[in-house]
């Protein structure tokens, strides 16, 4: 969707420098459609912008609740779910509109970050820092790419190392032989 809208915001920007140099020469139509679809564009994102700022809205009560809990907590002394009204507090915190949007970002935080891992592969290999056959790192390039499929089919951090455990564990082995061999 971001996406969408950067394009529509590039296109609505040529259009006017065209109406502005032209006076005239332009397709009505096109611009009549872009019009549009910036339109329709703009209330979705409104509709969006509204949605979160009603859940944060209900965030205030909870806030309330959990500071009444907190002063109150020897008086409750914690017996009970319902003596200490966390299910109200946590119900007032659901933001489902909130959390789709962050879900949004990070889907696209996460493409950007494995494009460029995949990018400074190709470029460590093109100058010459990688001496591996070039169907190797093909293959490499290839598989650092698919991640961005996997994980739009499975967000969830997955069991297989690519959450970046892995690799956090393999720099550390990898430095401390590295270690090892300069020591010796």
């Amino acid at each position: 969707m971001g996406s969408n809208i950067i394009e529509l915001a590039k296109l609505g920007h040529e259009r006017a420098a065209e109406l502005k140099a032209s006076c005239g020469a332009v397709d009505v139509r096109s611009v009549a459609q872009l019009i549009s679809d910036l339109a329709s564009h703009l209330d979705v994102q409104l509709a969006r912008s509204n949605a979160l700022a009603a859940e944060n809205v209900g965030l205030k009560p909870a806030k309330e609740i959990i500071r009444h809990l907190n002063a109150n907590r020897e008086e409750a002394n914690f017996c009970g779910i319902d003596d200490c009204h966390i299910d109200d507090a946590v119900e007032a915190m659901l933001t489902p509109a909130t959390d789709v949007f962050l879900a949004e970002v990070r889907a696209s935080a996460r493409n950007e970050g494995i494009n460029y891992a995949a990018s400074r592969l190709a470029a460590a290999f093109n100058h010459g820092f990688i001496d591996k056959p070039v169907s190797e790192v093909l293959d490499v390039t290839r598989m650092i790419l698919s991640a961005k499929e996997d994980l739009a089919n499975d967000p969830l951090p997955a069991d297989d190392g690519l959450s970046g455990e892995y690799a956090e564990k393999a720099i550390e082995e990898w430095a401390d032989q590295l270690r090892k061999g300069v020591a010796q």
